[in-house]
């Protein structure tokens, strides 16, 4: 399960969440600051085109002013789902794009003012919903947004807390009754009788409700089963420092933005920047960037017998003209999956990146590295260096 809180910090561990991109123990170490933080791919599923459906929980929804309130959150999803939102996530190379949404549907079940309802009953309540037909049988690509009514609070159990502590939304996944998975996200109302938390950057509850859709719903495309029991709960787009991709921006004051009136959370790119739903178009067109190579060299570390082998592995990116040295990111690979990031750094007028990498299995790993280029310079890809370790 994953959440959105603006109180509390989040500790992520790669062991208990992710599954590697290699079965052997690698271990990457950071030099100085050359290593960047660095939302990588473990494997998991996306949502490539999500079809997002609300459900509005609670009897208030049926009437005003919350039954006014549906209509424009459904506008709302179909902005954010069909443009530059989820463009902005195709732009970054996060392997999803536009999608689309249907109208929502209210479960009248009542609810009692100030209370607290669980997740577990909020799963109930999408399954009997999704089998008596009231919302859209689900998909690959199906998330449901919960919209839970006004003056309730929301546990989410196994001790993590309630919307009353700082948590603002949460998004996770289910296994349904006829096996299909059930993904879905959970928004609350800020305040009220329930005292649910209140994010800072929002002037009216429709504004927190906005841009916490807009965080769980970027989360869900490029991570939609973090923590939960399908597909093992194995992870998407993920930084293991740092969280999924809204939460690595969330206490970021420019990250709040307008589209089309509504407020919004920009989230990260895959290095951990902000990434502006309104960017231009690149104005270089990519025959005009000056072309690189790109060198892979590795050097053995002398050791002792108390530490594991390691291998520091030196990027060296030169330009096919001129004499600017190249800038941006390099990333390492092994055996074709993505190890790490690091920021190119000009020493003695060479552009460079390093990296250590510490062994914990015997085996035969494939090193490459890969420029991803800049405004000025074409990217590239390095040679191949295997490393045996016996």
């Amino acid at each position: 399960m994953s959440w959105f809180t603006r109180w509390f910090g989040k500790s992520w561990s790669v062991a208990a969440g992710a599954r590697r991109p290699n079965s052997a123990r690698l271990r990457l170490e950071a030099l100085e600051d050359r290593q960047v933080p660095t939302v990588s791919f473990f494997g998991g599923n996306l949502l490539p085109q999500v079809q997002a459906q609300a459900l509005y929980l609670g009897n208030e929804f049926a009437s005003a002013p919350a039954g006014t309130e549906t209509a424009t959150l459904d506008a709302f999803l179909k902005d954010l789902t069909g443009g530059p939102y989820l463009q902005a996530l195709q732009r970054a190379g996060y392997n999803v794009g536009p999608g689309s949404a249907v109208a929502g549907a209210v479960d009248p079940t009542a609810l009692t003012v100030g209370s607290t309802i669980s997740d577990a009953f909020i799963r109930a309540r999408l399954q009997a919903d999704v089998t008596s037909g009231l919302l859209q049988a689900p998909n690959a690509n199906t998330l449901y947004v919960v919209y839970v009514e006004p003056d309730v609070a929301v546990n989410l159990g196994l001790g993590q807390g309630t919307t009353r502590q700082g948590i603002l939304g949460y998004h996770t996944a289910f296994v349904g009754a006829d096996g299909a998975p059930i993904r879905y996200a959970v928004v609350v109302s800020p305040g009220g009788a329930a005292g649910n938390s209140v994010l800072p950057e929002a002037a009216t509850a429709l504004d927190q409700l906005t841009a916490v859709t807009s965080h769980e719903l970027a989360e869900a495309v490029t991570d939609p089963d973090v923590n939960s029991d399908v597909n093992n709960g194995r992870l998407g787009w993920f930084d293991p420092r740092r969280g999924e991709i809204g939460d690595v921006t969330e206490n970021n004051p420019s990250a709040y933005v307008r589209l089309n009136g509504n407020l919004v959370q920009e989230v990260a790119d895959q290095n951990d920047q902000l990434l502006s739903i309104f960017a231009a178009p690149p104005t270089t067109p990519p025959s005009s960037l000056i072309g690189t190579t790109t060198t892979l060299q590795g050097h053995v570390n002398r050791r002792s017998r108390f530490s594991p082998p390691s291998v520091t592995f030196t990027v060296v990116i030169s330009p096919a003209s001129g004499s600017a040295a190249p800038g941006g990111t390099v990333d390492l690979l092994v055996d074709g999956n993505v190890l790490g990031s690091a920021t190119v750094q000009v020493v003695n007028g060479v552009a460079e990146a390093t990296f250590t990498v510490e062994f914990f299995a015997r085996g035969s790993f494939t090193f490459s590295a890969q420029y991803l280029g800049s405004s000025q310079f074409q990217g590239s890809t390095s040679n191949a260096v295997t490393v045996n370790v016996f």
